[in-house]
């Protein structure tokens, strides 16, 4: 008989499973994005962290870059804690994404990486991503496209793990869906920022503005 798990529990179990999915198969994925950034020196925001393999790859060889990685979850914060190791120029803190504790015009990239469906309040959020990122700086959220089978696709081709049903449905439910973007890319546009895109890269999609 299976002993069901206390609310800490499961929270534990889901971090240390999405810190070893990234570790294992999404981590070329991950390395992407940061390359895609576009940014070798000044600061970077992470907003919702998780086990922080966005700024990690972006960091690497680039010492003048100062990458902070924010979740509201200290499970997760611990988790890239270990991940960080001897890096330098990372910092992980746990924070609400409601309440950055960061003054206004603080970061030159701010990304956030498939984390917008937990999101319960996404104005005050966008709000407050839109106050610490500098002016020209660049915001960039990412959702995973539930049209897409590449994970599972990618998964089966590398070996690495069984291709079952609940990879599709998990990515699905990592996802906004198509209308949660197109709601979620008019909140963008709202903010008033210039050259609001969207577009795919990989397994993801994307929208990015300047402010």
């Amino acid at each position: 008989m299976a002993i069901p798990l206390l609310p800490e529990g499961r929270a534990s179990l889901r971090a240390w499973s999405y810190n070893l999915g990234p570790a294992w198969y999404y981590d070329p994925a991950y390395r992407r994005i940061a390359g895609s950034l576009d940014i070798t020196r000044g600061a970077l925001l992470d907003v919702g962290c998780g086990p922080g393999w966005v700024c990690i790859h972006a960091a690497a060889g680039n010492p003048e870059l100062d990458c902070v990685g924010i979740d509201q979850s200290a499970t997760m914060i611990s988790i890239a804690e270990r991940n960080r190791a001897h890096r330098l120029n990372i910092t992980f803190k746990q924070m609400r994404a409601e309440e950055i504790i960061y003054p206004d015009d603080t970061f030159d990239r701010v990304v956030a990486v498939q984390t917008m469906h937990h999101w319960q309040d996404p104005d005050a959020i966008l709000q407050e991503l839109k106050r610490v990122t500098r002016p020209g700086g660049v915001i960039s959220l990412w959702d995973a496209d539930p049209a897409l089978d590449v994970p599972r696709d990618w998964i089966r081709r590398r070996g690495l793990w069984p291709p079952d049903a609940w990879v599709k449905r998990s990515w699905r439910k990592w996802s906004l869906g198509d209308e949660g973007f197109r709601e979620m890319t008019r909140r963008v546009e709202g903010l008033g920022l210039s050259q609001v895109t969207t577009d795919t890269l990989g397994f993801y999609r994307r929208v990015v503005a300047t402010k």
